[in-house]
């Protein structure tokens, strides 16, 4: 089995429509997968990267190929979680930074103390802290 991603401008639902009606009778395709807002194509499957991206180019000349290799779903899956936990780390990071800033802004900074300390070398004056 293999994977190719393949980026194309895709603007409305029409165009995806008749992208993945397209890819769905090219032989030897399992799997389609259309992420609009990236303007990414997934396809997976047992077919011709040749003939496939070719076809694309015909009808939709902005598409091009960003990544072509073997399918492993395990591999996809391991990867899917890893990248799901990092997305859950990075949130709970936002949501620490947040919840930081609006600490600060609503208690202000935190105050700092200064010592000053005077030391007279006179025996019958002993240290001045301030």
């Amino acid at each position: 089995m293999k994977k190719m991603v393949v980026m194309m401008g895709v603007h409305d639902e029409r165009s995806k429509r008749r992208i993945i009606a397209a890819v769905a009778n090219f032989h030897g395709v399992t799997s389609i997968a259309m992420d609009s807002k990236d303007g990414k194509l997934t396809v997976i499957g047992d077919f011709d990267s040749s003939k496939l991206l070719t076809k694309l180019e015909k009808g939709w000349t902005n598409a091009e190929m960003a990544t072509f290799g073997p399918y492993d779903p395990k591999k996809e899956a391991e990867t899917a979680a890893a990248a799901a936990e990092k997305k859950r780390m990075e949130e709970r990071e936002r949501e620490r930074l947040e919840v930081s800033r609006a600490n600060h802004s609503f208690n202000g900074p935190t105050p700092t103390h200064h010592q000053i300390c005077l030391c007279n070398h006179d025996p019958y004056n002993g240290c001045i802290i301030s």
